[in-house]
């Protein structure tokens, strides 16, 4: 099936739900398809637009898929509305699910080593089936470590990647050309989410769209970082005008 993709501020968004993409890169591991996916929110928009480095990064992705509520709305002004968010976290969770129903084989690149620790611990626990075949914290030499020979070597099938943004694209970007397979996604603050050190949103407030609320009564050190939404839409606005 032919997939459609939205452009907002020129970075091409999949016009998806949570649930299909998730069958997509089913397929996409099946395949050994290797696949590049950033879970991108406005502020990554806003950096690409901004940073033309890190903009070569993203296109060099395969799927960018709507994670921020900001790109959802912003969908909606430039009249080709989304489904919905297909949020990092929750693709993250639902390929851990279908990892350990299918063993396949993850490796984890990312946070701190406690962070990472506590990670392997409860996927361990909740997930028994998932073959880990590697992780690394977050903290290398970003040009002298063994990382890429080591995932080469485990052969992942998938590769959550939390390096935080623009890091965690930018290594992805930049070795991607040496793997044969794997899903490589970017998944930001998820490994914190899942070692239980950062704390998700009730359902509700997730239902409601509100996540980012939450986070930020939660953070409130985050409000300069929010501060990049309203830029965001007004440069949205823009875009629908000039058609």
């Amino acid at each position: 099936m032919k997939q459609r993709f939205f452009n907002v501020l020129g970075i091409p968004i999949i016009h998806s739900n949570h649930h299909s993409f998730i069958d997509l890169l089913e397929g996409q591991i099946k395949e050994n398809k290797k696949t590049f996916v950033v879970t991108a929110n406005p502020e990554i928009v806003m950096r690409a637009l901004n940073d033309k480095g890190y903009e070569g990064y993203l296109k060099k992705a395969d799927y960018i898929t709507a994670d921020g509520i900001g790109i959802v709305i912003a969908s909606k002004i430039l009249n080709q509305p989304l489904p919905g968010r297909v949020s990092g976290t929750d693709m993250m969770l639902d390929l851990l699910e279908i990892a350990n129903q299918k063993r396949h084989r993850v490796y984890f690149l990312g946070a701190a080593e406690f962070v990472l620790q506590l990670l392997l611990k409860n996927v361990h626990e909740r997930y028994p089936q998932v073959e880990i075949v590697g992780s690394h914290n977050g903290f290398f030499d970003w040009n002298d470590n063994n990382i890429e020979e080591e995932i080469k070597s485990t052969e992942p099938d998938l590769i959550f990647v939390a390096l935080g943004v623009p890091k965690q694209e930018q290594w992805i970007a930049e070795h991607l050309d040496s793997f044969q397979k794997g899903v490589f996604m970017g998944v930001g603050g998820s490994f914190d989410v899942i070692a239980g050190v950062v704390k998700r949103a009730p359902k509700t407030w997730q239902k409601l769209n509100l996540e980012w609320l939450y986070r930020l009564i939660k953070q409130p050190s985050r409000w300069r970082r929010m501060l990049v939404i309203p830029h965001f839409l007004v440069k949205v606005i823009f875009q629908k005008q000039r058609g």
